[in-house]
């Protein structure tokens, strides 16, 4: 049986008075130091508990730590009108259904414990990315904080159908997926009642960090081993609709770095632009595993119709992309993705199909 408190619990409580401390402090250097030392004890204290042991108390009182000093330090950025109300919730997205999932498992009588999954992951390390850009008043900041609230979408849909995965395997198939349903529809009922001016929630589900297992390493591979097309909206600049596709070009040193071209078109709204991209992408989980989120970045040059005219045509942009794999067929798998292009002067939102690996 588990301690009661563990050595790691002194550093996971550190982050109630840094959560106190932060919107007190105006200067943000100051600021990002605070956020510093979250983030590192949030690091160490995961790695006490698995040196020496975890704790009954720690399970709680981590998720709770986490969650308090996010919640505080962007209600804080938020006051001080570096962020708008929806961009807060898009950030928080993640951390209020979280909440109020736990809530209504806990009201059903059906607790279900969840391991730390690699979009959970994504979304805090994104977050923290977020609000040191607001501190310091970077100009993409609100960029980032749509592409926290992307991939956060992402997150609890896996976190969903995890729970629905494990709801199946604790009874028969019709009761898993009833009591999935009365979860979801608990859920988004507390969270209509807690916009309409409900009490405060604050009790969290306990998570245990899991990593993804490796991939098995294949060496570096160059060769045609998959294609994709996809489509999308470029919304910030243009507003155009982009169509293109990519080309599954080969692994670098492991199968987990995918080497991809690709090629797109942009139409209405103006001239029509073209864009060529080479991106090297991290896949957070082996192939056979689906959902299986990335990401990666590269570069593109890119032109336009009339591009003689134009000094700066063709150009040359940097990119970083983030996006997520769902299973379609058994050779094909639903492509969803974001794209911050051009050092994130350009938004661009794709879905498409790509061919699996793995099979």
């Amino acid at each position: 049986m588990k301690p009661r408190f563990a050595v790691a619990d002194i550093l996971t409580a550190l982050r109630f008075p840094l959560a106190v401390l932060f919107p007190l402090v105006r200067a943000p250097a100051w600021q990002v130091a605070i956020v510093a030392v979250a983030s590192a004890s949030d690091l160490a204290d995961g790695m006490l508990a698995r040196r020496f042991g975890s704790s009954r108390a720690g399970a709680v009182l981590d998720p709770i730590a986490d969650k308090f000093f996010m919640a505080v330090a962007f209600v804080t950025v938020w006051r001080r009108g570096l962020l708008v109300w929806y961009e807060l919730l898009g950030v928080l997205l993640r951390d209020i259904l979280a909440v109020l999932g736990f809530i209504a498992t806990w009201l059903l009588r059906r607790p279900v414990a969840l391991p730390a999954r690699a979009g959970g992951k994504a979304v805090t390390i994104v977050q923290l990315l977020t609000l040191v850009a607001a501190v310091t008043d970077w100009a993409y900041t609100r960029h980032l904080a749509w592409a926290t609230a992307a991939i956060a979408v992402y997150a609890i849909w896996d976190y969903g159908r995890t729970a629905a995965k494990k709801a199946r395997t604790k009874g028969s198939g019709t009761e898993g997926v009833g009591t999935g349903m009365r979860i979801v529809a608990v859920t988004l009922a507390s969270l209509v009642w807690a916009a309409g001016g409900g009490g405060t929630m604050t009790s969290l589900a306990a998570q245990q960090f899991q990593p993804p297992k490796n991939g098995k390493h294949s060496g570096t591979r160059i060769g045609l081993l998959g294609f994709g097309v996809r489509g999308g909206i470029d919304f910030r600049k243009s507003e155009q609709l982009v169509l293109g596709g990519t080309l599954d070009f080969g692994d670098l040193f492991t199968n987990r770095i995918r080497l991809r071209p690709s090629a797109e078109l942009g139409v209405f709204n103006g001239a029509n632009t073209y864009v060529g991209s080479f991106e090297a992408l991290w896949r957070l989980n082996a192939d056979q595993e689906v959902p299986t989120p990335y990401l990666g970045g590269g570069l593109s040059v890119a032109g336009k119709d009339g591009c003689g005219t134009d000094p700066q045509c063709p150009d040359l942009w940097l990119n970083v992309v983030f996006g997520f794999e769902l299973r379609y067929r058994s050779t094909f798998n639903w492509l969803i993705e974001y794209h911050g292009m051009d050092l994130m002067r350009r938004q661009r939102f794709y879905i498409g199909l790509t061919t699996r690996r793995g099979n």
